[in-house]
């Protein structure tokens, strides 16, 4: 039986690196299979076209390929893009591999034990990917933060603000994890643990109003990871009480479809 074309090719990539990447090929490679036939039996991607960055929105790869394959590379693409390689072949393949995501997919989730599905388009912020429904939220750059928040926002002033926050901090996981439970002291319940789902890191939990007994109570949930360059992503989220099972829900699923795609190269800033 002939080789697998995704077999190759990814190995192939890979085999561009130095002594230090091949080291590390054989672990990645056999996460980057196991991830591509969950993701597939789970729910394979229709795809055409593949995810372009926002420099060269007109280029597309040569040559065709089955929706199986885009499926398996875009996942591929997650685990690949959190190893930092140093060396200009190895960052050339993942620059290759960032063009690989689907420009949208098909989510399912349970919500308040209600399944649902929705066709959630991918958006680009800095240094990284997430996937977005638009028909409920709205991507909303800034000048040092990205902001998804309701595309209708309820009229009635008794509801908190819901939204998701994203912004990079130039300080280590931990230490900028260690500051925002310092400054959310004010609140009458807070935690912070490490966790690994949805993203491995930091999570800083606050409850603000009663602390947990109305259901108008404001929920503050940071995420707090590495950021592949030195520094941390920051993720703020917030919502109330009641809509824990629902925004809450959706805010870590939508976590989960978090990907970074920017690692920097010593070399090149060095030059």
């Amino acid at each position: 039986m002939g080789r697998d074309p995704l077999d190759q090719e990814i190995k192939d990539g890979l085999k561009k690196g130095t002594d230090d990447a091949m080291r590390q090929k054989d672990e990645i490679w056999t996460a980057i299979k196991e991830r591509i036939h969950s993701e597939q039996a789970q729910r394979p991607v229709e795809a055409e076209t593949a995810y372009a960055p926002r420099e060269s929105k007109g280029r597309r790869r040569s040559g065709r390929r089955s929706a199986g394959w885009i499926a398996g590379t875009a996942a591929a693409a997650a685990i690949v893009l959190t190893v930092s390689f140093q060396t200009a072949p190895v960052q050339a393949f993942i620059d290759q591999v960032k063009e690989w995501f689907a420009p949208q997919k098909t989510v399912e989730q349970e919500l308040e034990g209600t399944p649902e599905t929705s066709v959630d388009q991918l958006h680009e912020g800095a240094d990284y990917v997430i996937y977005i429904d638009e028909s409920r939220f709205k991507m909303v750059h800034e000048s040092d933060v990205d902001r998804i928040e309701l595309k209708e926002k309820p009229t009635d002033d008794r509801y908190p603000d819901v939204f998701m926050e994203i912004s990079q901090e130039g300080i280590d996981p931990k230490t900028a994890a260690e500051q925002i439970q310092a400054e959310l002291q004010e609140y009458p319940k807070v935690e912070a643990n490490l966790v690994d789902e949805p993203i491995q890191g930091w999570e800083v939990r606050a409850v603000g109003g009663t602390g947990g007994k109305a259901w108008d109570d404001p929920v503050i949930r940071y995420y707090v990871f590495d950021n592949g360059q030195g520094g941390s992503f920051v993720v703020k989220q917030q919502y109330f009480l009641e809509a824990a099972e629902g925004f809450g829900a959706r805010f870590h699923n939508m976590m989960k479809e978090f990907h970074i795609t920017t690692h920097t190269n010593a070399e090149s800033d060095g030059e």
